[in-house]
């Protein structure tokens, strides 16, 4: 046993365990103390490796909580828009040159390298979000971890990283956008990593992570610019670590290292944005990403007190981090930690301020306040641990009360992040299938919805861009646009989905005169289909009739098979009809594919243009194009193959016979003859 006397000044606080340390007397500023010789180090380190276990399971667990279920459909119309621009991307349509989109490049391009991993699906995309969540998390416990440090606190660093942690990870806002392949999570966790990093940089005095920290900024804004006033607390991290006024010290040794720090940091943030406007064409970067928010601005004058409404829901809908989060402010004031108290009063501020001028602002928008607000609330836990340990009852209480409000919060979150969690297909399945049914999969669609075009396996036209309302709204689509487009690719399907192509009458009524077919769901959502063809559109024109006033016109047909994604390969089939004079009857097409013998070898039989167009509908004159795809045998010879079309009644198997243009006598039409090399 050891006798020592230990000096504190004033304000200072005794750090141990009670039961190791024992007050013997208190004379003035001073005083005495037993020591008993304890293994501190090993129990300290028993307890930061359970502490570091307990992280691991708090990451772990908010991943596995959000890993079922990641092919449903989206909750968010925006979702779509990121998945679609990193498909044509991924098909070689260069972004911003021909791929149009109002992203930074960063997460189109995280995307992309994921679909080279993993394959082209929304499961990938929401992935990829996923692995930025697991790195958000990871961010805030090792900064939650600092900031305690930073505090003064030996003890519950780690305690104060993994409550910040479990903090975000339960936040309603924060489990939305984790589900969904969108730059929200992404760009928050780069712009805490940029945090994070200047306080290890500032905390070492290595230039290099302050370079991180620049670049993990910049990476954050070309990502999504959501919050670019995070650099207040970076800053601010600079200025109080270098402790000194770098304007009057400039002509130091100390005050020139200052300003080669923020030289440093400067560049390292510029690297990033030198290298996209290398990589991508400038002007069309600036039109897509940057003059499109200054149309916001004009379309969308600011209203401060709608954004408020906005920052209001925010706060209600997490607040029980809010409570907890204004504790931990309460335990920071108490330790007179200015450095700490300062890095999150600046990061929230900052977020505020972003949040209240941002036009037009959404709700997702203000999820940049909720990284400072998990780790304020880590900290109360940190802090409210060693007020235990140190028999501080009265800040127990406070720590604990604001502790207790996110606890009774937390019923509400896990079930509102159930229903997220648990969300399902609904008519968007049956329009999912009905899109990939009545379209090919090199066909160009149009939708307000992308992710209904993504999940069919159909892409846009890379000029599109995204039908967002805003898009409409700022004027950077309009009908004239979109008609122009449709004509251009063609256009094979077109799904009002989001109810957002009505806003553009003109070209909702170009789509009504120029589609023969509409698929609708609840009076509203429609798919439009069957496109008209002009007569001097119609390939290999002939003129061959069949009873009941039927004609084939013309017909295309692919000489070389593509192998389809199900396996296998395919002959693509268009015939072309035109009905003399009103037809009674539904008939079936058949097309056939014989061998030299007369064998039938592959054939497809159907209703036309899908079965949503029966012949008894057929507007009279009107040109019908009708597409069948033939499944090609694997074992297919080499050789040549006639290629037949016809119809016949369903219920009695009786065949159309031709009466003009062919053998009267046969029942069938041969449109051309193939060789095959074999499969």
């Amino acid at each position: 046993m050891y006798t020592g006397r230990v000096c504190f000044a004033e304000g200072d606080d005794l750090i141990g365990n009670p039961k190791e340390m024992s007050r013997l007397q208190r004379p003035g500023g001073e005083m005495v103390v037993r020591l008993t010789p304890i293994r501190a180090g090993s129990r300290r380190r028993r307890r930061q490796w359970l502490t570091l276990v307990a992280v691991v399971v708090v990451i772990v667990g908010a991943l596995a909580w959000r890993a079922g279920n990641l092919d449903a459909f989206s909750l968010s119309n925006d979702e779509g828009a990121y998945l679609m621009w990193a498909w044509l991307v991924h098909t070689g349509h260069p972004l911003y040159s021909e791929t149009v989109s109002v992203s930074a490049p960063a997460f189109i391009v995280l995307l992309d390298a994921a679909y080279d991993l993993i394959g082209v699906s929304v499961v990938s995309g929401r992935l990829v979000v996923l692995g930025c969540l697991g790195l958000l998390l990871a961010t805030l416990t090792a900064s939650g971890r600092q900031f305690d440090s930073d505090a003064g606190t030996a003890t519950g660093g780690w305690l104060a990283g993994a409550f910040a942690a479990a903090a975000f990870s339960v936040a309603p806002m924060a489990f939305y956008l984790s589900r969904m392949a969108m730059g929200e999570i992404p760009a928050v966790a780069l712009a805490a990593l940029s945090v994070w990093l200047a306080q290890v940089g500032m905390r070492r005095g290595q230039l290099a992570w302050l370079a991180s920290s620049g670049a993990a900024f910049s990476l954050s804004l070309l990502t999504k610019a959501m919050n670019p006033l995070v650099v207040l607390p970076i800053g601010w991290l600079i200025v109080v670590g270098s402790d000194l006024n770098p304007l009057r010290s400039l002509s130091t040794q100390e005050g020139r290292r200052w300003w080669v720090r923020c030289a440093v940091w400067a560049l390292a943030a510029a690297a990033p944005v030198f290298v996209c406007l290398v990589i991508y064409d400038p002007a069309a970067f600036y039109d897509q990403v940057i003059a499109f928010r200054f149309d916001l601005r004009a379309v969308y004058p600011l209203q401060i007190d709608k954004n408020l409404v906005w920052l209001d829901y925010f706060a209600r809908q997490q607040w029980g981090i809010v409570v907890w989060a204004i504790a931990g402010l309460g335990l920071l004031i108490r330790r007179n930690r200015w450095r700490t108290l300062g890095t999150l009063l600046l990061w929230i501020a900052g977020a505020v301020v972003t949040v209240l001028t941002h036009s037009p602002l959404f709700a997702h928008h203000t999820i940049i306040v909720l990284p400072p607000l998990a780790l304020l609330s880590g900290f109360a836990a940190g802090e409210t641990w060693r007020c235990w340990k140190t028999r501080r009852y009265r800040w127990v209480a406070w720590g604990l009360a604001g502790g207790g409000a996110f606890v009774m919060a937390l019923p509400g979150a896990i079930a509102a992040n159930g229903e997220v969690l648990n969300a399902r297909f609904g008519r968007e399945a049956d329009a999912i299938a009905v899109l990939g049914q009545v379209t090919r999969p090199g066909d160009a669609v149009i939708s307000d919805n992308l992710l209904l075009a993504f999940m069919a396996g159909r892409q846009t036209p890379a000029p599109l861009g995204d039908l967002a309302q805003v898009a409409i709204d700022s004027r950077r689509q309009t009908s004239e646009r979109l008609i122009a487009i449709s004509e251009a690719y063609p256009v094979e399907a077109v799904a009002n989905w989001a109810l957002r192509l009505p806003h553009l009458g003109t070209y909702m009524q170009w789509v009504q005169d120029n589609y023969l077919v509409r698929r609708i769901w609840d009076n509203q959502h429609v798919i439009y289909f069957g496109r008209k063809v002009a007569l001097d559109q119609v390939p290999n024109r002939r003129h061959q009739s069949f009873a009941e006033g039927v004609n084939l016109i013309g017909f295309a047909a692919r000489r070389e098979p593509r192998r389809a994604s199900e396996g296998g390969a395919v002959l693509e089939t268009d015939l072309f009809w035109q009905a003399e004079r009103a037809i009674g009857q539904d008939y079936t097409v058949f097309v056939h594919l014989y061998d030299t013998a007369g064998r039938l070898v592959a054939s497809h039989d159907g209703a036309p243009v899908y079965g949503y167009l029966p012949t008894s509908d057929w507007p009279v004159g009107q040109i019908v194009r009708d597409r069948h795809d033939i499944q090609l045998p694997d074992d297919l010879a080499s050789g040549d193959y006639r290629l037949m079309a016809g119809l016949y009644d369903a219920a009695t198997g009786e065949r159309l016979r031709l009466t003009a243009g062919g053998d009267e006598e046969s029942d069938m039409a041969e449109l051309l003859t193939i060789t095959f090399a074999g499969q």
